[in-house]
């Protein structure tokens, strides 16, 4: 799935990263962050990706099927585990990693991550338990798809599913999925 800024095919690259991705239920984050990670696969990245939901990492699988060798998927939800993979995954620095649903995991998921510069946090700004300190966090890229109360964004209206604003060293301006 394509994704496009300001209706132009998009390629990221690591200096768009580390990225925050924040968004409420039913705005379309999760998919985007999804589609996002499967496109740097697809581009010959290696990546590793960890979700709270078996739903997600369904619909990872389902829009990878070539680079498998190259994703590194949690099967668990469980931090603890995520914080052993982390810790025993000699290449993790060269990873995209996605850290989808943050709002469901303590501090110790950013701490253990918060030094990784091709790190991906999405989910609910407003619901996590760390919101304070990806706001402080210096992201090369955010991206939000709804209005956070502890992020607020200036000229951020109400945007339609699959729509947000990438604010971003490189990149700035309407973000979405080219849905076809």
């Amino acid at each position: 799935m394509d994704i496009l800024v300001n209706n132009k095919n998009t390629i990221f690259n690591k200096k768009d990263f580390p990225m925050l991705i924040s968004g409420i239920d039913k705005t379309g984050t999760s998919f985007f962050s999804i589609c996002l990670l499967a496109n740097l696969l697809k581009a010959g990245e290696k990546v590793l990706f960890f979700s709270a939901y078996q739903a997600a990492k369904e619909a990872f699988a389902e829009q990878i099927t070539n680079n498998k060798e190259n994703a590194i998927v949690i099967e668990s939800g469980e931090e603890e585990i995520f914080l052993e993979v982390i810790k025993n995954t000699p290449d993790l620095s060269e990873r995209f990693l996605l850290i989808k649903n943050m709002e469901v995991y303590s501090e110790k998921v950013f701490e253990a991550t918060k030094g990784l510069n091709l790190v991906i946090f999405s989910g609910d700004l407003d619901k996590c338990s760390f919101a304070d300190k990806l706001v402080e966090k210096d992201f090369s890229s955010k991206i939000f798809f709804s209005q956070s109360e502890k992020y607020p964004q200036e000229g951020l209206g109400n945007l339609p599913k699959y729509f947000g604003k990438i604010i971003g060293n490189r990149i700035n301006g309407i973000i979405k999925l080219d849905i076809k």
